[in-house]
């Protein structure tokens, strides 16, 4: 079950994941990029002076966005705390983030503790091949019902064991479908 979440705060969350996956950003980013793509066909006639373009399909809607994690100033920063590990870094909280994008496994929240992440989460070999969950992003009224399809995380300051205590995480998430697409349905 969803819990309410802070209307003030964006937030990724899965979708029929168990345990849930819920990530409320610590800090709204301070851009967002809404992109949407569409595809026309090129249509050559003799003697025209240019093709005509005639609309084949819709394409992508691809929302991306650069979220801060710090577990330096993490009592003082708005919305809820992040999750740290027993050293006070943040690796917990961006095992959530990078778990948007590894095949799905009720085991995720195992990684932030594992010297090999998510790798040896996957032993058994079918749960390699089950898609990342399905997430919904919130930011403001925007509710988007979505695939995240990148995440970067670049890692600024560490603890004396190397645990990282600050982060940059760029997500790149693209906007299902409202109506099943196929057999898999939701485009997913």
């Amino acid at each position: 079950m969803t819990r309410r979440r802070d209307a003030t705060r964006g937030f990724l969350v899965s979708v029929d994941l168990n345990p849930e996956l819920l990530v409320e950003f610590q800090y709204n980013p301070d851009e967002l990029s809404d992109r949407r793509s569409v595809t026309y066909a090129s249509l050559n006639a003799p003697g025209a002076l240019a093709p005509v373009r005639q609309y084949t399909a819709g394409g992508d809607r691809t929302i991306s966005f650069t979220v801060t994690v710090d577990g330096v100033d993490a009592a003082n920063a708005p919305g809820r705390g992040i999750a740290r590990d027993d050293d006070g870094g943040i690796g917990p909280e961006l095992a959530k983030y990078r778990a948007f994008v590894h095949p799905q496994t009720s085991r995720w929240p195992e990684a932030a503790e594992r010297p090999d992440g998510f790798t040896g989460l996957y032993e058994d070999a079918q749960d390699v091949f089950a898609a990342p969950p399905v997430a919904r992003f919130g930011f403001g009224d925007r509710v988007v019902d979505c695939v995240v399809t990148e995440v970067s995380v670049t890692e600024q300051l560490f603890t004396r064991t190397l645990a990282p205590l600050r982060a940059s995480v760029q997500v790149s998430l693209v906007e299902l479908p409202p109506y099943p697409t196929g057999p898999a349905g939701r485009g997913a």
